[in-house]
């Protein structure tokens, strides 16, 4: 007698281990399935409806209602417009800032392994405890900020926070000091993983200083500078947590990002419309994914041309 042909005992393995794969993956598609893709199949569906948080009796189909008040409503153009405004200022500050901390970093001077464990430090501290803290500091009357504005340089204390000029550049500060690092860090690993054979050749043709990371390391690390800018982006377009610990949109609607304008129509029971504007905030950075996506691919596609060439 001869056994099974070997196709067929081939086969019968590779059904079992399709089977024991999909075995492994259930439990991570299950919470994919419970965390993400219902929610939004849900919200998908709440913004298409009147449903009011504090009265649910009345709720009701209204089909693109919700999306054209939005897009009648001169507050949402200006969060908008606003969330732009300050995603793209603030991860322009922190990748200029976090390129000159990453060759602070590169330099190899003394005490830098241990600067590189201090300077990341702001990037694990909680977005809440870390808001709360800076509200503090800039607290008008007993706030950190004035005791060495009044005290310390002899001039008059300021409410940072509570004025319209000031709110919005003082957020943007807090926010650099605590993702300056996280962008150091990571150019850094850009340039450390730059072959030797490269740096030294650059060397051996003088070019040190920074004219060796404009015209050397720029170059090379420009995938990585584009991975950053985007994940800077996105975080910042839905930033919220910061944002309304220390301001809460105000004064006024100064430092009414989207999230946050989001989360206010939310707070008047209004639940459709708060779905239908966090829709429009996911085509957002959607749109702000895919371009950065075809830019980086067009570059890569440009530097293997040349290579090629």
């Amino acid at each position: 007698m001869t056994g099974p042909p070997v196709n067929f005992r081939s086969s019968q393995l590779a059904r079992q281990q399709r089977r024991v794969a999909y075995l492994l993956l259930a439990p991570a598609i299950i919470i994919l399935l419970a965390l993400a893709i219902y929610p939004l199949i849900y919200a998908g569906t709440l913004s298409f409806r009147v449903d009011p948080l504090y009265n649910p009796k009345v709720a009701r189909f209204v089909g693109w209602r919700n999306f054209t008040d939005l897009f009648e409503d001169s507050r949402f153009w200006a969060s908008i417009q606003l969330t732009l405004y300050w995603a793209f200022v603030v991860v322009a500050i922190q990748m200029v800032l976090g390129f000159f901390l990453a060759i602070l970093l590169d330099s190899k001077l003394r005490g830098s392994g241990v600067l590189r464990s201090l300077i990341i430090i702001p990037v694990f501290i909680s977005p809440i405890a870390m808001g709360l803290n800076w509200r503090f500091i800039f607290e008008p009357v007993t706030g950190l900020a004035n005791w060495i504005l009044s005290n310390g340089l002899g001039f008059e204390k300021y409410s940072w926070l509570s004025h319209v000029d000031t709110a919005l550049t003082t957020l943007m500060l807090v926010d650099c000091w605590q993702w300056i690092p996280f962008v150091a860090l990571i150019l850094l690993a850009g340039m450390q993983s730059i072959s030797p054979e490269i740096v030294e050749a650059a060397r051996l043709d003088r070019i040190r200083g920074i004219k060796y990371y404009v015209k050397i390391v720029l170059p090379l690390i420009r995938p990585v500078i584009m991975v950053v800018i985007l994940i800077r982006l996105v975080d910042e377009i839905r930033m919220f947590d910061l944002n309304y610990i220390m301001t809460e949109g105000g004064p006024g609607s100064s430092t009414l990002l989207a999230s946050t304008y989001d989360y206010t129509i939310f707070k008047h029971g209004h639940l459709g419309l708060m779905a239908a504007y966090g829709f429009l905030i996911l085509i957002l950075i959607n749109g702000v994914v895919g371009i950065f996506l075809n830019t980086l691919y067009r570059s890569e596609k440009a530097a293997r041309q040349e290579d090629m060439n």
